[in-house]
């Protein structure tokens, strides 16, 4: 109820890799002095901030103009709701600097964001509960909106989490979110239902126009790019009743830039194969191999073992958290490195454009037919190009990797974290990628009502949501400089960006090589293609029926009917068996990346490379041609994945609406039982000897789920507020689908379980709100939510011969398992870390929520125009986690749990907005605050505990004058402090995993209404 929003603006063109001077942030504070200065100067004269009257004719007339009126306008929502609700209103979200709908929403008491690339806000967290566990209903339609994204910052949505990134916000007036059940809500969420919905003629006075213009720039991209939105309303009389039509619409362009450095995993000094031991130990690595070069005397030809033991003895005779030793490499043993430490430059240009049309008929003061559109698309392009070093993460037999490198040197830090390595023997990559994906969103929904009598009210809705995400292309070209000498990493100045020494001239292009593989194993380079398509069809048919029986008891019945239907397709290619033709050099396939590493903080960060030309590399070899004539570019298919759920539900409920006063109290509220029936049928492709066969299951469950309501009206405007209810969530498709997939460099499987039961809570709120002033309030709330069961990762090691799946699953690239040259990465007789989801036991999750909207209205003079809202969530969960199903240190095998907070889950969020709005002048700034929270846990199977992500704070800020009644002058600026992202790896050595940043960006617009 707090926070209004104004989405960001790009432009897609190829990427420059000239740097022009950044954007000055003092225009800011210049402007913020001149229009604080006129602000005050005409502050004696200013009257207050009011509503245009409202044809008193037409009591349907929702008028909201101002940030201050909305806010009220949400407010007085808020105040007459019967559960826990928190409201975004109108002109609140137009106004405020937000790129999307979630920058919004996380302005809302327990509610934080998660942000995708390029620093714009994705998905939403709701009282620590992550985006999985919220839906998202538009227009009373629940929809799923999936979008794409680098694999370590979230990778490609394939879950029930909605994206808010699809949409601009200017196309909705109305946020909700209802954190509490009620028996007429649907089920299905166990954080909150969010409700959005776009405007609607009868929302306006009358004709109604508004056109909007803004630019937008980025000080890391340094790139200026428009946004347009406009909305057209009229309605008339006619001798049918009242017509209105609405058009709306947003475009934009935008480049989102991210810079850093990433470690991609982190695995053991043992993981792979273990590094090259130095000559003399007692214990060879790797054994004696001809055909490799590798001897006593070397790890491979033209690379001697070191002859000082001291760093390589150092490093293996460490042990993990879990106390894993060399002897027992089940357990992780030796320090710490990352897999392929290196750093980053993505840059995303993208195109959203959305629309919505509404019709509404009301024939008779008793009839309203409604029928609202929506589409939205989100086109995408992202290039990514990485310098890094690739030895860490191969094995042996797949490409002469870990095993042929020499540790020459190694520190570590208090916490026993690698935070320095020099090696020889270390294949160094530079590496180019483009992704291409765009999310298609189209929606219906016819809804209405009609009044039988004063006293009998049907209502009824039906209509779909479908969204696309395709991705055509996903193209990977790697160049390699093999066996180089002097990598190093050094994380003793910045424990966040590493300075990598790649021990060779990484600006020259003649240094890497795209190659056949060598006889002896040697890569020389490769591509990597991927196509992948997810749809997310939602049909929802409901009706329900009213009955006010006296005034104070009316009874509701409802029914609905949902079909939900999720598909995934993804089909792999990619070879390494090219041969540049005659003529090409590693110049005519690169161009010089240039300007990296602006505020990164590191001294040793380099600002230019040589990097992958992608469009020359395609006029080479068209490696998305898909055909013979270029090896490698066929889909393989026999790896597809290919994956389909499909969700039945049927629901009925009953419930009843109360409102008595009783000992000076009013009392209202509600109490009803929802009962829903699920079937889930999921299939998914299985490769069984060669042949692609399809492996089916079916669940099903029934729900009963009472949910209460209370609210007591006391004195002094003074709510007490109580719900309880039983609620669900449902298993993520992509856990449903009985599927299989096999990553072979990394050794692990991956299991599907379609006969996992939905998360179930009993949940308890109890609240106090105080309207201690007109138009403000001031609440604390107590919240207990009681999880029976939970769905987790389990990860265990076990022999892919024991696992009954497929040996074909393990062939890549014309690798072979039968012990032909070259092996596959992973054999039948391989130890594997496999991974499936299975039901947990849960935990209780308990928290406190603090509210404040504060007008100051109460000082005289200029000062009353100035207002705060603030609000605080504090929540902790008990969640126990199985980390390991078979524990090889203990006699009998038992599990191994920990007991944690939710993944995802923020103990502490906070959000504080000061503003200053008159008659002209509108100012605003506002910092949202999210601590530390874990992103996954992973056992010591891994040789970690956890996955977290760092505690953030963002920063923006809104100005805005009204230069007339009509055109509105706006400044705003987003991410202020250019807040990174970061990853830390395990609780004790806190490695880095990722960090990022995005820049800072400012918008400076224009907007006409009449």
């Amino acid at each position: 109820m707090m926070s209004q929003s104004r989405p960001t603006t790009g432009d897609s063109q190829k990427m420059s890799t000239k740097k022009r001077p950044a954007f000055q942030p003092t225009l800011i504070h210049i402007a913020v002095i001149a229009m604080l200065a006129a602000a005050q100067a005409q502050a004696q004269e200013a009257a207050p901030v009011a509503t245009p009257p409202v044809d008193p004719n037409n009591d349907t007339v929702v008028v909201v103009t101002g940030f201050r009126a909305s806010l009220n306008s949400a407010l007085n929502t808020k105040k007459n709701s019967d559960g826990i609700v928190d409201v975004i209103k109108a002109e609140d979200i137009a106004k405020f600097p937000d790129a999307n709908l979630a920058e919004s929403l996380q302005r809302v008491p327990g509610v934080a964001l998660a942000r995708g690339d390029g620093g714009e806000g994705k998905q939403i967290t709701v009282r620590g509960l992550n985006a999985g566990f919220t839906r998202v209903r538009i227009n009373g339609i629940e929809g799923v909106a999936a979008t794409g994204a680098s694999d370590i910052n979230g990778s490609t949505n394939r879950g029930r989490g909605f994206d808010f990134s699809v949409f601009a916000s200017e196309l909705f007036n109305s946020l909700e979110v209802r954190k509490t059940s009620e028996a007429a809500v649907e089920e299905g969420s166990l954080g909150a239902t969010v409700d959005l919905r776009t405007a609607r003629p009868f929302d306006f006075k009358g004709r109604t126009v508004s056109i909007g213009g803004q630019e937008f720039h980025n000080d890391l991209t340094d790139k200026t790019q428009p946004r347009v939105t406009a909305l057209l309303s009229d309605r008339w009389d006619t001798p049918y009743g009242k017509v209105g039509a609405l058009i709306s619409g947003a475009w934009s362009k935008r480049r989102a830039t991210e810079e850093g450095y990433e470690a991609v995993e982190l695995l053991s000094a043992s993981a792979d194969g273990g590094f090259c031991s130095p000559l003399g130990a007692a214990v060879q690595n790797p054994v004696n191999t001809p055909s490799k070069g590798i001897t006593a005397a070397n790890c491979g030809f033209g690379q001697p073992r070191t002859s000082v033991p001291a760093a390589y003895n150092d490093v293996m005779s460490r042990l993990d958290n879990y106390g894993g030793t060399v002897a027992n490499p089940a357990a992780g043993s030796g320090a710490f490195a990352p897999r392929i430490p290196r750093y980053r430059r993505s840059q995303t240009d993208y195109e959203r454009t959305g629309i919505t049309n509404s019709y509404q008929w009301r024939p008779n003061a008793d009839t309203e037919i409604n029928l609202d559109l929506l589409y939205g698309k989100f086109a995408n392009t992202r290039y990514d190009n990485y310098i890094e070093a690739i030895s860490f993460g191969r094995t042996l037999g797949a490409a002469n990797g870990k095993p042929q490198t020499s540790i020459l040197d190694a520190h570590f830090d208090q916490n026993g974290s690698w935070d320095y390595g020099k090696f020889d023997g270390v294949d160094v990559r530079t590496e180019g990628l483009v992704d291409v994906y765009t999310t298609k969103f189209r929606q219906h929904v016819v809804s209405g009502s009609h009044k039988f009598s004063d006293t009998v009210k049907m209502d009824f809705m039906a209509g779909s949501s479908n969204s696309n995400l395709n991705e055509p292309m996903r193209a990977t070209v790697q160049l390699d400089a093999p066996n180089v000498n002097g990598f190093s990493w050094d994380f003793r100045n910045n424990r966040n960006v590493p300075t990598l020494n790649f021990g060779m001239d990484i600006t020259n292009p003649n240094n890497f090589s795209f190659a056949p593989q060598d006889a002896d194993g040697t890569v020389h380079g490769q591509f990597v293609g991927r196509y992948l398509d997810t749809t997310n069809k939602l049909q929802t048919t409901a009706v329900n029926l009213s009955w006010e029986i006296n005034d104070n008891l009316t009874t509701r019945f409802g029914l609905s009917k949902r079909k939900n239907t999720w598909s995934n397709i993804e089909l792999a290619s990619g070879g390494n068996g090219l041969t540049l033709p005659a003529g090409v050099t590693m110049s005519s396939i690169t161009r010089q990346l240039t300007g990296f590493g602006s505020g990164l903080g590191g001294s040793g960060v380099p600002s230019s490379w040589a990097a992958i030309d992608l469009d020359k590399f395609r006029q080479v070899y068209d490696i998305e041609c898909h055909c013979s004539a270029v090896s490698g570019s066929q889909y393989n298919l026999l790896t597809q994945n290919n994956r389909q759920v499909e969700e039945k539900i049927d629901a009925a409920y009953g419930m009843v609406d109360f409102n008595y006063d009783l000992l000076g109290i009013t009392w209202r509220g509600n109490l009803g039982v929802r009962g829903a029936d699920t079937t889930a049928t999921s299939t998914a492709l299985i490769n069984v000897n060669g042949q692609m066969q399809p492996n089916t299951g079916v669940k099903k469950y029934r729900d009963w789920l009472p949910a209460l309501n209370l609210t007591a009206q006391l004195p002094k405007d003074v709510f007490l507020r109580f719900s309880a209810g039983k609620t669900l969530s449902r298993p993520e498709y992509v856990d449903l689908a009985p599927s299989a997939s096999v990553s072979t460099t990394s050794q692990a499987v991956t299991i599907g379980n379609p006969n996992l039961d939905p998360i179930r809570a009993k949940t308890y709120d109890l609240q106090a709100e105080w309207y201690y002033a007109k138009n403000a309030m001031v609440s604390l709330g107590y919240f207990h939510k009681d999880i029976g069961t939970f769905i987790q990762t389990v990860n265990e090691r076990a022999v892919y011969s024991s696992l009954g799946l497929p040996n074909d699953l393990l062939v890549f690239n014309g690798c072979s398992i039968t012990g032909a040259t070259p092996a596959c990465p992973t054999l039948p007789s391989s130890e594997v870390v496999v991974s499936r989801k299975v039901n947990t036991p849960g935990g209780p999750l308990n928290g406190m929520e603090f509210n404040l909207q504060a007008p100051f209205s109460f000082l005289p003079g200029f000062w009353s125009n100035f207002g705060l809202l603030a609000n605080a969530t504090h929540v902790k969960s008990r969640i126990t986690y199985i980390t390991r199903v078979d524990n090889p240190t203990t006699p009998a095998n038992e599990q191994l749990t920990q007991v944690a907070n939710f993944t995802g889950l923020s103990p502490n969020t906070h959000n504080l907005t000061l503003y200053y709005e008159d008659q002209k002048f509108s100012a605003r700034v506002s910092a949202a605050y999210r601590s530390a929270y874990i992103l996954s846990v992973l056992g010591d199977v891994t040789g970690a505990d956890y996955t977290t992500v760092d505690g953030s704070t963002n920063v923006d800020m809104s100005i805005s004058y009204n230069l007339t009644p009509n055109l509105r002058v706006s400044l705003e600026g987003q991410n202020l402090t250019d807040t990174p992202l970061r990853y830390g790896r395990d609780n004790q050595r806190n490695d880095t995993l990722l960090y990022v940043h995005s820049g800072r960006s400012f918008v400076v617009g224009l907007n006409y209404k009449f």
